[in-house]
């Protein structure tokens, strides 16, 4: 890619990808968002990690940064794709 991307273009992507592919691209859309904050890019109103949104009332994820890093050793570990 030549060009920084805009939305747009990311967007026109997105629309043809598979259900699967979407899935990936939504956790790597967490990822981003959690290493943004980590870096202090983009802070919540509510102190918390957006990217831990859906994982908020697990107990594993309790801190999130060593469970990010399980999470992303495991998924970097996958055989089945």
């Amino acid at each position: 890619m030549a060009a920084p991307a805009s939305k747009e273009h990311v967007l026109k992507q997105i629309e043809s990808l598979s259900p699967e592919s979407l899935a990936e691209v939504a956790q790597f859309l967490e990822f981003l968002q959690f290493q943004e904050e980590k870096r202090g890019v983009r802070k919540k109103a509510s102190g918390k990690l957006s990217g831990f949104g859906m994982w908020a009332n697990r107990p594993e994820a309790q801190d999130p940064i060593a469970f990010a890093e399980a999470l992303r050793r495991k998924i970097e570990m996958r055989q089945d794709g």
